[in-house]
């Protein structure tokens, strides 16, 4: 429930007793402390110990979180290399924990330090990961092949591109003043969608679809004489809104070709294909990043003949994480980060087997090894002293 569902760890003993009111069950009803330490020890219970990894070879997909608190959490996951996509991208249960830890700040020396002491180097074929600066520095010290993660190098290029560009940046003014002024009043139905201001450019096909939508109703009746008077701004933006929208659309369809089957030979053709579709002068510049970030992918395949480069299940691991911490996010990061952990295994046996054979104990020895002290626990602290 918690996992799976996304269900808070106090609802689940309430969702069993309606469970057995509702059915005229008579399960037993956990207390939310029990099924923190269910989750805890299964976290635990998922680690490997580095002999583990001696029996294949490895894909790493590495990403550190935004700030919690003033603590920043590093998660590195493994992947066996001759993963097969099989029409699906990679799925939690296809993911085995390797470093769940948290640090002030996490530099390439730090990371290094910690992937060398939980698996051979040799047992690494490639690391995928954003081009963030830190991890970028840690592969090139120990010698790792690393796939950019496919998601983030669209979103620089769709930045590089589109950042100083006087019509997009024209175009979201618009749309920024329109949500300001309009969102609670009547005509509340035509607002446009809002922009996020931390990664715009991985999620800009909501402002497009919505202005390409617009513009559609604009030529029916659909829509009152006031809203169309709202609307007419879009007019001068219609060539703009169309191709950048089929940009949009024809980049997510080969991120999505990539993500769920590879990025292969075959699917290099098939995205190089697309791309002769684009035609304006932004998506010209657009095609030719994109070309240059296949080709340079393409030289490091070596002998494989299919590979990972997308990091997106570990940005969704992040996210289920601070879906169970939201309620309180001043308390900073806990031993509750054995949630990320937890989430990668569905074999019911191991799960059975984890909770008789790991004890609290374990998860204390885990937390002292690496969660260093709280935020909570430092305002506690000071608290003592001020009293």
């Amino acid at each position: 429930m918690v996992l799976g569902a996304g269900v808070s760890f106090r609802a689940v003993g309430k969702l069993f007793v309606e469970i057995n009111l509702h059915l005229e069950l008579s399960l037993g009803t956990p207390t939310h402390t029990t099924v923190l330490n269910w989750t805890k020890k299964q976290g635990v219970g998922n680690f490997r110990e580095k002999d583990y990894f001696n029996s294949g070879e490895w894909v790493l997909i590495i990403d550190e979180s935004i700030q919690f608190g003033n603590k920043k959490l590093l998660l590195v996951v493994a992947v066996p290399s001759d993963f097969r996509f099989e029409k699906r991208a990679v799925g939690y249960h296809d993911l085995t924990p390797l470093i769940i830890k948290v640090s002030d700040s996490w530099k390439s020396e730090d990371i290094a330090r910690e992937l060398s002491s939980h698996i051979a180097l040799d047992r690494i074929s490639y690391a995928v990961s954003d081009n963030g600066n830190n991890l970028v520095k840690t592969f090139e010290q120990l010698k790792i092949r690393h796939m950019e993660d496919i998601n983030h190098k669209f979103s620089c290029i769709m930045q590089k591109v589109f950042e100083n560009n006087e019509l997009f940046i024209s175009y979201t003014k618009q749309l920024s003043g329109m949500r300001g002024k309009l969102s609670i009043s009547r005509y509340a139905r035509i607002v446009p969608p809002t922009q996020r201001i931390v990664s715009r450019y991985m999620n800009l096909y909501p402002v497009f679809s919505w202005g390409v939508k617009m513009l559609k109703l604009l030529e029916t009746d659909r829509l009152t004489d006031e809203e169309k008077t709202i609307l007419s701004f879009l007019h001068d933006y219609r060539d703009f809104i169309i191709e950048t929208h089929k940009l949009i659309e024809i980049l997510n369809s080969i991120q999505k070709l990539i993500k769920n089957n590879g990025f292969n030979k075959q699917n290099i053709n098939m995205a190089l294909q697309s791309l002769d579709f684009l035609n304006d002068n932004n998506a010209v510049k657009v095609k030719k990043l994109v070309k240059e970030y296949l080709f340079c992918t393409e030289l490091k395949m070596g002998n494989f003949a299919n590979i990972l480069c997308s990091s997106d299940i570990i940005e969704s691991c992040f996210g289920k994480y601070k879906e169970l911490t939201k309620s309180n996010k001043t308390v900073g990061i806990t031993d509750l980060s054995l949630c990320l952990s937890a989430m990668m295994c569905k074999n019911t046996e191991k799960i059975k087997n984890d909770f008789e054979r790991i004890k609290t104990k374990d998860v204390k020895n885990w937390k002292n090894e690496n969660i260093s002290k709280t935020l909570f626990a430092e305002k506690m602290e000071l608290s003592k002293f001020s009293a």
